[in-house]
């Protein structure tokens, strides 16, 4: 195999790698859930930005889209912010005892973000 072909392949598989190494979403419920509630803290960075989501049943993590996708679906700083009432909808933890939750899309101050 010519030099540049090696190269090449071998820069295909590391830049492969990083999806190789993404988790699925299989430990979550294919039903769609909705999930009301107040947001306690966000997170924006990789490899997921999150909201962590307080109700009556406790506190919820709620795992949105990596960062680019979820600034590409309109949510950040200025259009979400701790304290807002939140409702999540996506796909709950197949555990009952684990609070959380995939959310393909959230709605805060009557703004819907399709996350997913």
């Amino acid at each position: 195999m010519s030099r540049p072909i090696t190269l090449g392949l071998a820069l295909a598989a590391l830049i492969a790698l990083p999806a190789v190494a993404h988790h699925g979403w299989s430990s979550f419920q294919d039903e769609t859930f909705v999930l009301d509630g107040t947001i306690e803290e966000v997170y924006f960075g990789n490899p997921h930005s999150t909201l962590e989501v307080s109700n009556d049943e406790g506190m919820w993590h709620v795992d949105l889209a990596p960062p680019n996708r979820t600034a590409r679906a309109g949510v950040n700083e200025d259009t979400i912010a701790v304290g807002d009432a939140v409702t999540a909808t996506g796909n709950r933890h197949r555990d009952p005892a684990v609070l959380a939750m995939k959310a393909r899309a959230i709605e805060v101050r009557g703004q819907t973000f399709e996350v997913y």
